[in-house]
């Protein structure tokens, strides 16, 4: 597999990550997956607490350019963007990331966290966010609403080292700079092995872990298989839009990464297919 230059909307691509530390109020009960109890709780509250004009769709809604409920939960794609006939909605600007855990049961003896990522411009979001998560607090998660509070929110950087920037004895939130981009993985310790020279670190093969479930179409259908190249061609899919549409990136034509990807060959492969069903309150549909 031959090594190309490094594309020039991921030098643009940038991001924040926040942890955010919470304690039941009272007995919460979660899935085995968090992810998508914290997803629907948030656009839940996110809604309730933005949208003035609630019984209009977002897509008839004459704020839709302009609500932030709209640009983080909607994300639609513009019109003329080269990739709007294929996708319908954008990738959002944000990611919630569960606590990885198999406890589902959780006390108020027990602490609890999640973390956020806000890409590009979503971060001037954040109070947004933080509103949101205690209004999550205060309308309670998983099957028997339980409640919670917001202790406190923390920025982390690459390197995993946290800064608090807001708790819930004086409420404010403190700026501090802990931007994460592209250039900062190139240029890790940690990744320092995969730009040098050092042979022990070299090899042939690479292992990809997923530690959560993941959902990928190919042709509009739900991918039972997972080849290398489409997994390459929708990382990078996703890693262009997002970089173009919240990062200021200009439009590169992405075939031009994705093309030597045909030429890896996976050796073994330990993913197993999962159901997973949820009820998304906002479709009003399983």
């Amino acid at each position: 597999m031959s090594v190309i230059s490094d594309p020039s909307f991921l030098n643009k691509l940038y991001f924040y990550r926040y942890r955010i530390n919470l304690k039941p109020e009272e007995l919460i009960h979660l899935p085995l997956y968090k992810g998508s109890a914290l997803r629907g709780a948030f656009g839940y509250a996110l809604k309730k607490a933005i949208c003035v004009v609630r019984e209009t769709e977002c897509d008839d809604c004459i704020l839709k350019t302009k609500c932030v409920y709209s640009s983080i939960m909607e994300s639609p794609m513009p019109e003329g963007h080269p990739y709007h006939r294929k996708y319908i909605r954008a990738p959002h600007p944000y990611i919630i990331i569960p606590q990885l855990t198999r406890q589902q049961y959780f006390s108020p003896d027990d602490l609890m966290f999640f973390e956020i990522v806000l890409i590009g411009k979503a971060n001037e979001f954040l109070p947004y966010f933080i509103y949101t998560f205690t209004e999550m607090g205060r309308f309670g998660i998983g099957r028997e609403r339980g409640r919670f509070d917001v202790i406190s929110v923390d920025a982390l950087a690459l390197d995993g080292s946290s800064t608090e920037i807001f708790n819930s004895i004086d409420k404010l939130l403190k700026t501090t700079e802990h931007r994460i981009d592209y250039n900062l993985f190139v240029n890790s310790p940690k990744l320092s092995h995969l730009n040098g020279d050092d042979k022990k670190f070299r090899s042939d093969e690479v292992t990809i872990l997923f530690e959560t479930p993941a959902r990928i179409k190919s042709d509009d259908r739900l991918a039972t298989d997972l080849p290398f190249q489409l997994l390459i061609k929708r990382l990078i899919e996703r890693a262009f839009i997002l970089a173009n549409l919240y990062c200021g990136a200009e439009f590169e034509d992405t075939e031009e990464f994705v093309k030597d990807s045909e030429h890896v060959e996976v050796v073994t492969n330990k993913l197993r297919w999962m159901d997973w069903e949820r009820y998304s309150s906002r479709q009003g549909k399983s």
